[in-house]
């Protein structure tokens, strides 16, 4: 549901909300009702009486509390914003901004699944509603002739009113999942249904009554089916295949998903604290159950970080531990591509590009929706691939999930991969990009100092470092230090003589020879 702009103000549909700059316009509910539908239909004269069937449904209301609610709006948008039509009705006169044009539906059936609702039952268990649905987005993404969008971008509608017109057309996608969740102690309902957003139709719909400990057996027939519905020319044997192990403790499980969400949410966050904590979840979680597979990869991901930061005492031996842990992982669930993607960075960072390029091209390929994965394989087939599908992977995982709240972290490695191909403005761009979405993150700084070094605009440059010299002091000094992500030897000689010209250690004209 998109904003509307006209004059100064913005209209949010999907926050009931007036704004004029940073200011919220006070507006009672009658009144910001007759301004949305005006809005709205601004292309024509609406007539008194669909204001009245719309603005106070099923209630009889005298003729002045309309030009009550007109009298307010003329009063805070101006005299001449609602015109009155006589014998017709009202039109409103303000010039609006023209919508976002939506998404092209992809060449495939394109699906996202929506947070499920959680209905009760045992508070302690209100996780599973969103491991329900980050695990059915996970199914259905293992099948390429689907186009499944990324479950940080439905995460994003999570507490606001749903129009899947509206939703369709932001995501480009043509098919909707919603459901719900009832869990207890023991058992635990699922409710799933499948709508063309287009036409508003149900395609399906299902009701799961399971043990709790086969949970996950569920999430996998809940993907089934759906998949059967979008795609039925997908073999059946492929769809019989589906399936997610099912730890023996599920309160470890719940345990380890908060700790991943927690990692998750702060992952570009120079501060340790929030991947202490998720480690701490992560241990606590193994204490209870060493095989999950899940606290495994919380830890992994921990590691990597740490050392990406530079907030770890040791470096190699963080690199081994979290090599380990990702390890584990795998072995604790050989489907899971994201421990199979963090071991491939890990991999990276300790400087084995042999082991790690071809582990993330394999975890690609058993998830090749995954938006993060995609984005770090464009990343490292330019370091050490096949460098010209490097930058439109990238730019394949922005699309994929085109509302994620990790877009930052997607366009800071788009950044990252068009300066390695020399495309200085593009990764200026990106860098902006990305701090706009990550204010005050350590790495699109870092991207920003060295693309700037890149276009010539040192002054830039300098600004970025100094920016990020005060947020992250020992990831500056790392990568003064040399320790960057990747030994391409073109990528590094570039890389390290524009951070060091951007920190005023270096001449400027020490980056002509190498641009």
């Amino acid at each position: 549901m998109d904003t509307f702009r006209f004059s100064d103000f913005a209209l949010d549909p999907r926050t009931r909300q007036l704004c004029r700059g940073v200011e919220v316009v006070a507006l009672g509910a009658r009144a910001f009702d007759l301004l949305e539908l005006l809005v709205v239909n601004r292309n024509r004269v609406v007539s008194r009486d669909e204001v009245m069937a719309s603005v106070w449904p099923g209630t009889v209301v005298g003729e002045n509390n309309l030009n009550v609610q007109v009298a307010n709006l003329r009063r805070v948008l101006g005299a001449n914003a609602i015109l009155t039509v006589s014998g017709r009705g009202l039109r409103f006169a303000l010039d609006v901004a023209p919508d976002k044009l939506p998404l092209a539906l992809p060449d495939r059936p394109s699906v996202v699944v929506l947070p499920f609702n959680s209905m009760g039952g045992v508070p302690e268990l209100d996780w599973l509603a969103d491991g329900f649905v980050e695990d059915i987005t996970t199914e259905l993404s293992r099948f390429r002739d689907l186009f499944v969008v990324a479950r940080n971008s439905a995460f994003v509608y999570r507490n606001m009113p749903r129009d899947l017109r509206v939703i369709s057309r932001e995501l480009g996608v043509r098919y909707v999942v919603e459901g719900s969740v009832r869990a207890t102690s023991e058992r635990v309902r699922v409710t799933a249904q499948l709508i063309d957003a287009h036409s508003g139709g149900h395609v399906w719909a299902e009701v799961f009554d399971r043990d709790l400990g086969g949970h996950f057996d569920t999430q996998a027939r809940v993907s089934q089916a759906i998949v059967t519905c979008l795609a039925p020319q997908i073999d059946r044997a492929e769809a019989d295949r589906i399936r997610t192990a099912v730890p023996e403790d599920r309160t470890a499980h719940g345990i380890a998903l908060r700790g991943w969400s927690l990692v998750s949410a702060g992952d570009m966050a120079y501060d340790p604290a929030p991947r202490d904590k998720a480690a701490e979840l992560a241990r606590w979680a193994l204490d209870l159950d060493p095989t999950s597979g899940l606290a495994w990869r919380v830890l992994a991901w921990v590691a990597w970080w740490n050392v990406y930061h530079a907030t770890t005492p040791s470096v190699p031996d963080t690199l081994s531990e979290g090599i380990d842990a990702a390890t584990k992982a795998i072995a604790a669930d050989p489907t899971d591509h994201h421990a199979r993607r963090l071991r491939a960075l890990l991999h990276f960072m300790n400087q084995d590009a042999r082991a790690g390029l071809p582990e993330l091209r394999q975890a690609h390929e058993m998830n090749p929706n995954c938006a993060v994965t995609l984005a770090w394989l464009g990343l490292y087939e330019v370091f050490h691939g096949d460098a010209e599908r490097g930058v439109p992977l990238a730019e394949a995982a922005l699309r994929r999930s085109p509302r994620d709240p990790s877009r930052g972290s997607l366009l800071a490695a788009l950044g990252f991969a068009q300066f390695a191909v020399r495309n200085y403005d593009a990764a200026a761009q990106a860098a902006e990009g990305a701090l706009a979405e990550a204010a005050g993150s350590a790495t699109p700084l870092i991207l920003a100092a060295i693309a700037w070094v890149g276009t010539g605009r040192i002054d830039r440059a300098a600004a970025a470092f100094k920016r990020v010299e005060q947020i992250a002091p020992s990831l500056v000094e790392a990568r003064l230090a040399g320790r960057w992500l990747t030994s391409n030897p073109d990528y590094l000689a570039r890389v390290h003589t524009f951070f060091r010209i951007a920190a005023g250690l270096a001449p400027a004209d020490a980056a002509d020879a190498l641009r």
